[in-house]
């Protein structure tokens, strides 16, 4: 039996646009990784200590209580006596002449994702530490009680085995599919209150306490006591 060549006729224009579109998303695809490489490679040139192209700029600050950081990543939160703020960058980046803003006790860090890092050192005068679109470590704890408070950000607690006994307690609101991990340490309280958010916290908690909404799961170890309200979306998982 014979096609119509008329009915037949679509069929082929379909399967042409088709595969044009899958050949140009290919082409896509393929620049796009080309792209992320080159400069993956020119950051790790940095990373592993070819310093020839990179510039740094370290600047003494204020006193600070509040860190608030938008739109930015490659951050670095660490204790010192001194505060003091250390940027390193590409030596061709477009690199404005004030990459910081402090108000009253708060600095103010936003669009830093040009910079290969941001150190900022500060006291135990920090306290609360808000992000939007963001993504920070936390080297040292810089205070016996800190407050985070994530938008689409990203946290993740590195503590060297000198610094897991100093923080006591730790405060999270997170939401808007923001992420927070820790490697393991020692902590009296923990308050948290996730959102359509993840927390992975590797804690040796006393007490644990909040609520989940929204599709948010919690990954702690079982601490000493426990109140946890959450919805029928949300999963708390405890482990020893």
């Amino acid at each position: 039996m014979s096609l119509n060549p008329i009915s037949s006729q679509p069929i082929i224009k379909t399967k042409m646009k088709t595969s044009k579109v899958i050949f140009i998303s290919l082409l896509s695809i393929i620049a796009l990784f080309i792209l992320a490489s080159a400069l993956d490679i020119r950051i790790n040139s940095h990373r592993n200590g070819n310093l020839s192209n990179i510039k740094v700029n370290k600047q003494a600050i204020p006193i600070i209580k509040v860190l608030c950081v938008s739109n930015s990543k490659n951050i670095e939160i660490i204790r010192s006596d001194s505060t003091l703020i250390k940027a390193s960058w590409l030596k061709d980046s477009l690199i404005p002449k004030e990459f910081y803003t402090i108000k009253n006790d708060t600095l103010m860090l936003s669009d830093l994702k040009r910079y290969v890092k941001i150190k900022i050192y500060a006291n135990d005068s920090l306290k609360s530490i808000q992000l939007k679109k963001s993504e920070i470590t936390i080297e040292t704890t810089v205070s016996t009680k800190l407050s985070l408070d994530l938008d689409r950000s990203y946290v993740w607690f590195n503590l060297k085995e000198s610094d897991k006994s100093s923080l006591k307690t730790l405060e999270i609101k997170a939401k808007n599919h923001s992420n927070i991990g820790s490697n393991s340490f020692k902590i009296d309280s923990l308050g948290i209150i996730l959102q359509n958010s993840n927390a992975n916290l590797d804690l040796h908690a006393k007490k644990v306490s909040g609520t989940l909404s929204d599709s948010s799961r919690l990954n702690t170890r079982q601490p000493e006591e426990i109140w946890m309200k959450k919805d029928t979306t949300c999963t708390i998982y405890l482990y020893d």
